[in-house]
């Protein structure tokens, strides 16, 4: 029987993060980036660590179990099994570094574990997609369903298969490197001048441009379907299983007949067209996938999570390509979740009980009105302030967005994942046909063609988007009905589309009187957000964040909990 507090960790890889649960139920979980402003941290979370036991009041001794996110020895077995292709040469120098570096991070990891291990507490290591199924499916309102895991590699597996029933959860079967939908995803991303595991978003906002017929059947010589629902890689055009460098050969440029895109090259037809198919590809592989387990285990539920769970284009389709009727995302379905998924994992493993299913986004820091307070007195110079109403504060940030004002919005605990979900939010009109320039050029400072995502009352969402399940954690991609296009350009994709989040009185309820307020002044219930950053950036966490963000953009307005926050002139 668990009776202590539970640590789940996920670091390494990226997206470093850490929580804390108690008795089933998540107490906090943070991403380490938030803390240290270093995009997709992958460090050990330390200072994640550190916040959660403060705010809980924990010593180590209190901690009956760390579980770590994935199994380091397996992993390191897949790292020295698969380093051996490649050019003898080659091989013989960088092989040896890379089974090195990784021995080395495996020592150093154990090294860190048992230095904030307590008296009692034991150090329990997951399977990286067991951390994923179970963050995804023990924090789902269902009582069984089917479970997807896709993402780039774990230990050996990149795709798992799974269905769930009350708090058991029972693998079907996998996939293994090299055979990875999001390797081939990611490997594209480089072709195309983007980070991977960075870029892929941009690579899917890109998709809508381009013309998939284009390279469809070139993309054919890729990959090989199965039977199961499963595919193979065709491994004549990639590296990245053996190279920690580069991620395709020259083989992949010869096939398309083009070379790849250098970053500060300028986005052409064919590399939209390139984009496009990349996500017609997935797609397809990625509904077989659904229809596959679905036929095996017929339920109307599905869970998804890895990283490729953030693939908003394609999870907004399954409800037509698929039989799924209820679809579960959680908040942050990459690494960061799984910090949570293997502490979940372990807590129902000891104790054979109901689930206590846990759905807040909102597990990060929070801040008393006193220590803001003082944060804005700091910045006298800079700021003037002013204490207002709640009542007030909601028809003053209506007027303003209707004026076509760019609205900084800090508000209670911060978000866990890689979504602004209305605490650390930039709003803004959608009906103002200039607003997506703007704001990509102004404050965001990227690139002209990335769409923006709205928020809309969960009660009236169907009206405006073609939709019919809700969408909290803004990561499905929906149609903007036809009636509706010319009134919101600044929230719809080129295609039509938007990736919508909807939102009820009872999870947020000043973002919700908000857009009441708008719908007032405006007809529609629907605001722009997006994240409170600027480009490279990590999104705010603390007052301070929030304030050096706003002086250094051309946001017009901070709201900082309960005080409104303008610039002095000077």
């Amino acid at each position: 029987m668990s009776k202590g507090y539970i640590l789940g960790i996920s670091c390494g890889y990226h997206d470093s993060a850490a929580c804390l649960i108690k008795d089933g139920r998540v107490l906090g979980a943070c991403e380490e980036e938030r803390f240290t402003g270093i995009k997709h941290d992958n460090s050990f979370p330390i200072k994640s660590i550190a916040h959660l036991y403060a705010k809980n009041k924990v010593q180590k001794d209190d901690v009956e179990a760390i579980c770590f996110y994935e199994n380091p020895k397996r992993k390191l077995d897949r790292i020295e099994q698969t380093t051996k292709r490649g050019h003898w040469l080659w091989n013989y120098f960088t092989r040896r570094r890379i089974i090195k570096r990784n021995k080395k991070e495996y020592d150093k990891l154990n090294i860190t574990l048992n230095s904030i291990t307590g008296k009692d507490t034991k150090i329990v290591f997951s399977d990286h997609h067991n951390s994923h199924i179970n963050y995804s499916y023990l924090t789902s309102p269902f009582e069984e369903a089917n479970i997807l895991s896709i993402d780039g590699v774990g230990e050996w597996e990149t795709t798992v298969l799974a269905k769930g029933n009350k708090n058991k959860i029972q693998n079907i079967r996998s996939i293994n490197f090299p055979h990875s939908l999001g390797m081939l995803y990611s490997t594209m991303t480089a072709f195309l001048g983007f980070k991977p595991n960075e870029g892929e978003y941009k690579v899917m906002g890109l998709a809508p441009y381009g013309n998939s017929s284009i390279y469809l059947d070139k993309f054919k010589s890729l990959y090989n379907l199965n039977e199961d629902g499963g595919f193979e890689l065709n491994m004549k055009y990639f590296t990245y299983d053996y190279s920690d460098k580069i991620m395709f050969n020259e083989n992949l440029g010869e096939l398309f007949g083009i070379t790849n895109r250098l970053p500060e090259e300028p986005l052409e037809e064919h590399h939209k067209d390139l984009a496009a198919t990349l996500q017609t590809v997935y797609e397809l592989l990625f509904f077989r996938l659904l229809n596959k387990l679905y036929k095996e285990n017929p339920t109307e539920n599905i869970c998804l999570s890895g990283g490729c769970a953030y693939n908003g284009t394609a999870n907004g389709k399954i409800l037509d390509k698929t039989p799924y009727k209820n679809i579960w995302i959680p908040p942050a379905p990459s690494d960061a979740g799984s910090a949570v998924g293997c502490a979940l994992e372990y807590y129902y493993k000891e104790n054979d009980e109901p689930r206590k299913v846990n759905t807040s986004p909102f597990l990060g820091p929070e801040y008393s009105r006193v220590e803001i307070e003082k944060m804005l007195l700091k910045y006298d110079d800079d700021v003037y302030f002013e204490a207002k109403l709640y009542e007030q504060i909601v028809e003053i940030v209506a007027d303003e967005i209707t004026d076509g004002n760019i609205i900084g919005w800090f508000q209670g605990r911060s978000e866990f994942g890689a979504r602004a979900l209305g605490n650390r939010s930039i709003f803004a009109n959608p009906r103002d046909p200039q607003m997506k320039s703007r704001l990509n050029r102004m404050i965001k400072k990227r690139e002209g063609f990335r769409p923006f995502a709205p928020i809309v009352q969960e009660e009236s969402f169907k009206e405006y988007f073609d939709y019919d399940i809700k969408v909290p954690y803004m990561n499905q991609v929906v149609k903007v009905k036809q009636e509706h296009r010319r009134d919101l350009p600044s929230i719809t994709h080129v295609d039509g589309s938007a990736r919508i989040q909807t939102l009820n009185r009872n999870r947020h309820r000043h973002v919700y009187d908000l857009l009441t307020q708008l719908k007032i002044r405006n007809k529609y219930p629907i605001v722009i957000n997006t994240s409170f950053n600027l480009k490279d950036q990590t999104m705010v966490l603390t007052p301070e964040d929030a304030i050096k963000t706003f002086l250094n953009c051309e946001m017009d307005t901070l709201i900082l909990d309960k005080f409104v926050v303008k610039k002095k002139i000077l």
